[in-house]
């Protein structure tokens, strides 16, 4: 990936031109890269994760305000935010408890 300064004599690119070249902007970073065709695996194990992941996300918009805040909290040292942290422990306790969810409120790893 080659890290541009003013791609496309303008400010920010971002897109693909042709099959060949994609612009972007990652962490403020402009870029150009080599165009791939993107891969969409259709395993059962994919098709397994998605619905972890599906599941996580739905759970935290049903958590209340005050767990939300503590998963918040939780993330605070962590380079993520709270829902980033939430779905991926939700993801990690499903796939370790064999698809079943948690007792609700799932709260963070080391709190009651």
């Amino acid at each position: 990936m080659a890290r541009v300064t003013a791609p496309l004599m303008s400010m920010d690119a971002s897109g693909a031109v042709g099959k060949s070249l994609v612009f972007g902007k990652w962490k403020g970073i402009n870029y150009a890269r080599r165009y791939l065709v993107p891969v969409n695996p259709n395993t059962m194990n994919q098709k397994k994760v998605r619905g972890y992941f599906s599941r996580a996300v739905a759970a935290w918009h049903g958590e209340n305000s005050e767990v939300k805040t503590a998963w918040n909290t939780a993330a605070g040292s962590r380079a993520m935010t709270g829902f980033n942290y939430y779905v991926a422990q939700y993801i990690k306790y499903l796939h370790s408890h064999n698809g079943e969810d948690p007792t609700a409120p799932y709260q963070p790893p080391g709190q009651p």
